[in-house]
């Protein structure tokens, strides 16, 4: 069996360049790389939020949910 597994081993890295572990394992790097980004920008936004909310134009800015003005 070992020689069965090495040869459809070998064709498959000579078919596809990369073996299929090397695929899978590749695949996992770019969705931890993705999750990463994710996060990254996550705190970006949060922290661009946090300036635009310093600003003193928003300073007059009501808590909460806006009324609607048809409402007001």
């Amino acid at each position: 069996m070992r020689v069965v597994d090495g040869f459809v081993a070998g064709l498959r890295r000579r078919l596809l360049g990369i073996s299929a572990e090397e695929i899978r394992y590749t695949f996992e790097d770019v969705r931890g790389e993705i999750r990463a980004l994710r996060a990254e920008l996550k705190e970006e936004i949060a922290a661009v939020r946090r300036d635009l909310d310093t600003l003193p134009s928003r300073q007059d800015r009501t808590k909460g949910p806006e009324i609607p003005v048809a409402e007001a």
